[in-house]
């Protein structure tokens, strides 16, 4: 479906094919993402296959490229055209290197459609409710192709990023898109422990979790567990995680880089961790940690909703800490879950199918508990651990992911989907089911 402007229709009018089905009413609203301008309704046989007319006035007040290929649905009185879907970066993702990276997100594009577009906090304008940013258009030429800066109307369906703040930006463009942006939430892992502990079918999957806010808390973790992690609430990367070992002579920590400490009494212990606390919240975490060759191994399962909204795995990666080190986040030492699962677990094909969709299955139910519990999600990674006694254990749940993990294990398929699918899922919660389309009947699709 494409946009034929026309000089002489007046602004109030739509123009479609005489073969386009005659169920959409004569009066309709437009849609197309937020924007929105009631209609008359007219058809002409002379309009070209696959194309609707709009007047050329309307481009004062909208930005809807022609040269992108649309969808269109009926709903009612309304005629919605798209999918308008921005992706929420970075301001500092709007550079030209990025731009070249997103290219990839947009590989199925000619099954997708519509206007998708690149956008930062910095460019929602809300008294405009328009949001500056940056369009794909597979056709663009030139310089920056195929990416065309621009101001456009606020969205169908925000897909988030990145981190953000609450602010006066976002909120607006959370209000107006009716709440339809996913991955909004950030979780911190204390909130993940929190409020997953007493969720019976996951909870037995969470590691033994505690705030690190008294020395009594680090005597009796360690007395139950001897070895424990202490972690940041926030924080990714494995960054600020540090190590600790109760020995009959003191305490010994740890830190990423393999770098000791040692402590002789509780007294001292406690105020190194003041000191590398630095007032910010820590966790104290039960260890559940395998190893394999002294190196520690733990598992990114990758969980997305399908076109159908449907939560499916992308992918299982495991992941290697450098030797000695408890650290696991080095792409350098990464394989498939599979294989690990054979290797390390040494696992029979059959017990390895097995393993695999019971943490599929716990994951799949965490994602659908923090769904209910905070808001719409659509893309994540989780950290599995598999203890020697092959219990699953969840340790985080990564709502800004890695996508570049299954590239650098150089399995290109699982790569692009990880990157695609959401996009997938976007349009169809926007509305642009195949259902939907199909309902609308045009005869031809058009040249896109």
């Amino acid at each position: 479906m494409y946009i034929q402007w026309i000089p002489e229709m007046k602004p109030d009018q739509i123009r479609l094919p005489g073969h386009c089905d005659a169920s959409i009413v004569s009066a309709t609203l437009l849609r197309f993402g937020q924007w929105r301008r009631q209609m008359r309704v007219t058809r002409c046989d002379r309009l070209p296959q696959g194309t609707i007319g709009l007047s050329a006035q309307l481009k004062k007040d909208v930005t809807i490229p022609d040269s992108l290929p649309y969808e269109m649905y009926a709903d009612g009185t309304n005629l919605h055209l798209g999918p308008v879907i921005a992706l929420l970066v970075a301001e500092q993702g709007l550079t030209p290197k990025t731009l070249h990276e997103y290219r990839g997100y947009l590989a199925d594009y000619e099954a997708i459609k519509g206007l998708i577009y690149l956008c930062s906090l910095n460019g929602i304008n809300p008294g405009q409710k328009t949001i500056e940013g940056y369009c794909y258009n597979p056709k663009a030429g030139g310089e920056g192709a195929p990416w065309r800066k621009g101001i456009f109307p606020y969205p169908d369906v925000v897909y988030r990023r990145i981190r953000v703040s609450r602010s006066k930006r976002y909120d607006d463009l959370l209000a107006h898109t009716g709440g339809k942006i996913f991955n909004a939430y950030y979780l911190n892992k204390w909130e993940l422990w929190d409020s997953i502990r007493s969720h019976p079918p996951i909870g037995g999957h969470l590691p033994h979790t505690r705030l690190l806010d008294h020395p009594r808390s680090l005597k009796e973790m360690l007395a139950s567990y001897g070895s424990v992690y202490l972690k940041p609430a926030t924080g990714s990367m494995g960054k600020g995680i540090v190590k600790l070992d109760k020995s009959s002579d003191g305490y010994l920590f740890w830190n990423r880089h393999k770098a000791k400490t040692f402590a002789s009494s509780e007294n001292k212990a406690w105020a190194w961790i003041r000191r590398i606390r630095k007032g910010k919240k820590y966790l104290i975490q039960q260890s559940v940690a395998m190893t394999y060759q002294n190196k520690h191994v733990d598992f990114r399962v990758i969980l997305q909703k399908n076109g159908g909204g449907q939560w499916i795995c992308s992918g299982i990666i495991a992941r290697y800490g450098l030797d000695g080190r408890f650290y696991t986040n080095d792409i350098s030492s990464i394989s498939p879950g599979r294989d690990a699962l054979r290797t390390v677990f040494r696992l029979t094909e059959e017990e390895v199918i097995r393993k695999e969709a019971e943490m599929i299955s716990i994951c799949t139910t965490a994602c659908q508990f923090i769904e209910q519990k905070y808001g719409p999600f659509g893309d994540v990674g989780l950290d599995v651990s598999v203890d020697e006694n092959l219990k699953v254990w969840l340790l985080e749940i990564n709502s800004c992911h890695q996508h570049t993990i299954p590239y650098y294990l150089n399995d290109l398929d699982m790569y692009r989907k990880v990157i695609t699918l959401p996009l997938e899922y976007a349009k169809s919660w926007a509305g642009f089911t195949e259902e939907n389309i199909a309902r609308l009947r045009l005869i031809d699709a058009g040249p896109g």
